[in-house]
């Protein structure tokens, strides 16, 4: 059995809301550099037989540092990001001015409809496809193949018998990798889209910080959440993953302005490429049944700290309770605070 990894170049150095396709070869940023040194640790060990990489320089040099000093790494032009033709390096608010009527076909069929003089998702997927298929019969052994964002999306489609007006919802983050099983049937996609590490760094959550626009006071939140995690976890005795755990906390109100924000933040971290640290601040405003012990404490912590403060859960609930104008609020007022003492009973907390 042999195995795939598809890779996403590092972070490059582009103005933010700008299209970055074939024609615009930019450098990784500080932070993509940072994140082709993760995927190097994470690719020992893998035995990998060989490196094949776009020949854009952001994918160049993300399959460099990942290969090391003895795994060959070799270009392959059919890697190539898809091309965005006449929209290459423009802001999607002078797209829109400039080409109106094709700026909202785009929006309706994002991967079946291409830029001027462009390529859509479904086009630049049928290319990369071929290339993978030809790069696999020349060669043995498990491969690394380093290449962009929307060419990789436009494959995995294919691959997962997905629309290809589906390829922006695939999650593909920067310095990302997805792991595909090669066997004697069909390629079977077992991981997708994730980083190589399990939870951020802490540069990388404060990145996250600054990405989302999340305001100090909710900065200050979090880490004060953090802190009651710890002292909740050594509390209780259990076995905990203090990484997870913590990332999860200084994470969980990253967007909390936004609607049904605990489950919005979730689906973010999926997109980010930490689907189990997703799985676990999805639940921190309305915990479920069996969520597990990170997942526990995280929705206690964030019970007890109000602001920055600490507080008691009666002081917490109280503040709350004040807020419930409607029956219907009132009832997810008690359910909550109900689930709150039962996970605490749980976890064998007297936390009053």
């Amino acid at each position: 059995m042999r195995t795939l990894y598809l890779i996403r170049h590092g972070q490059p150095q582009v103005q933010e809301g700008r299209t970055c396709g074939y024609r615009s070869d930019v450098p990784l940023s500080e932070s993509g550099l940072r994140q082709a040194e993760q995927l190097r640790d994470w690719a020992r060990g893998r035995d990998l037989s060989a490196v094949y990489t776009s020949p854009l320089t952001r994918c160049r040099q993300t399959a460099d540092i990942l290969a090391g000093e003895y795994t060959p790494v070799y270009l392959e032009d059919g890697l190539h990001e898809l091309d965005t033709g006449a929209w290459t390096g423009l802001s999607f608010d002078e797209i829109q001015r400039r080409w109106p009527a094709e700026y909202e076909r785009r929006g309706r069929e994002p991967g079946t409809f291409p830029p001027p003089r462009g390529e859509s998702f479904a086009q630049a997927g049928a290319r990369m496809e071929q290339t993978v298929g030809r790069l696999l019969s020349e060669t043995q052994g498990n491969l690394a193949v380093v290449a962009h964002g929307g060419v990789n999306r436009g494959w995995l489609c294919r691959l997962l018998g997905y629309s290809p007006n589906r390829a922006l919802s695939l999650p593909q983050p920067w310095g990302g990798l997805t792991e595909i099983a090669l066997g004697d049937g069909e390629p079977q996609v077992k991981r997708l889209g994730v980083r190589p590490g399990r939870w951020p760094e802490r540069w990388e959550v404060e990145a996250l910080w600054k990405k989302y626009a999340t305001p100090v006071p909710v900065r200050a939140h979090c880490q004060a959440v953090a802190k009651r995690a710890g002292e909740l976890a050594v509390q209780s005795g259990l076995p905990v993953d203090w990484e997870l755990l913590n990332a999860a906390c200084l994470l969980h109100d990253l967007v909390r302005d936004w609607p049904d924000h605990a489950r919005a933040c979730g689906e973010r971290m999926v997109q980010e490429g930490w689907p189990e640290l997703g799985d676990l601040i999805a639940v921190h405003h309305d915990l479920p049944q069996g969520a597990g012990t990170e997942a526990s404490l995280l929705y206690l912590a964030d019970k007890l700290v109000q602001g920055d403060r600490p507080v008691t859960l009666e002081e917490r609930f109280e503040a709350k309770r004040a807020l419930c104008g409607i029956p219907e609020a009132l009832a997810a007022w008690e359910r909550r605070r109900r689930r709150t003492y039962q996970a605490a009973l749980e976890l064998g907390l007297n936390i009053g």
